[in-house]
């Protein structure tokens, strides 16, 4: 019987975290070889840092690392990223494994040892999916899709930052309610941030120079006094 060959991807990228260094090379390789831009890490650390400054298309994620497990930063992609898939990558092959990893909302689970083409196809159904369901959002009569990371207002489409997007994201999922900068840069960091971290306030000022007519008489983007900042839809 012929089964069906993966098809080469254009310009998607993966994010490896796996600690395996001979997995992590045999891994890139056949990722490249398929047209996909692939960074790998051995730690779960290392992403909070990553996807401030870049975007993923995909993360394949080892259910056993050193320090924090796989299925934390499961967890943690969950709740600040939900719209990441997560396709998770395990030697741990009982049940009740793969049905932790499906619950705490793994697009997929495969187990280790695992053929290249099955990982290939995996792949391709994931993010086919992702591409077919996603919903976009509305911010007045701007549309918000936080997946690519862009606005489109008058019918332009206005690139967001990686951490302007996260942000703008949080606000929208709010519904209105006022977000503290101290929430804000837990919800970006993750794990650690510094209390009196003000970094925040550019970021805000920067977004609404984009989405605002009037920066300076926000009427989307709107500051609480006392309290942070809300989006008003």
């Amino acid at each position: 019987m012929i089964t069906p060959f993966p098809k080469p991807c254009k310009n998607q990228t993966v994010v490896l975290i796996e600690d395996d260094e001979l997995l992590q090379t045999l891994l890139k390789r056949a990722l490249s070889r398929y047209g996909y831009e692939v960074y790998v890490f051995s730690a779960g650390e290392d992403l909070i840092d990553f996807l401030l400054e870049k975007d993923a298309d995909l993360i394949i994620l080892d259910r056993l690392l050193p320090g924090r497990d796989g299925i934390f930063w499961l967890q943690w992609l969950r709740q600040y990223y939900p719209h990441l898939p997560v396709l998770m990558v395990s030697v741990r092959q009982s049940e009740d494994d793969r049905l932790l990893g499906l619950e705490y909302g793994a697009r997929d689970y495969i187990i280790k040892p695992f053929h290249e083409k099955e990982l290939l196809l995996r792949i391709e159904n994931i993010l086919a999916h992702c591409n077919v369901y996603l919903e976009n959002k509305y911010i007045g009569d701007m549309e918000f899709n936080p997946q690519y990371n862009y606005l489109k207002k008058h019918g332009k489409k206005i690139n967001l930052t990686p951490i302007e997007n996260n942000i703008l994201e949080i606000l929208y999922n709010k519904q209105g309610q006022a977000v503290s900068r101290d929430e804000f840069m837990q919800h970006i960091r993750g794990i650690e941030h510094h209390p009196l971290d003000r970094s925040i306030d550019v970021h805000i000022n920067s977004l609404r120079k984009k989405i605002e007519e009037n920066p300076k008489e926000p009427i989307h983007l709107r500051t609480v006094w006392g309290k942070g900042y809300q989006l008003l839809i």
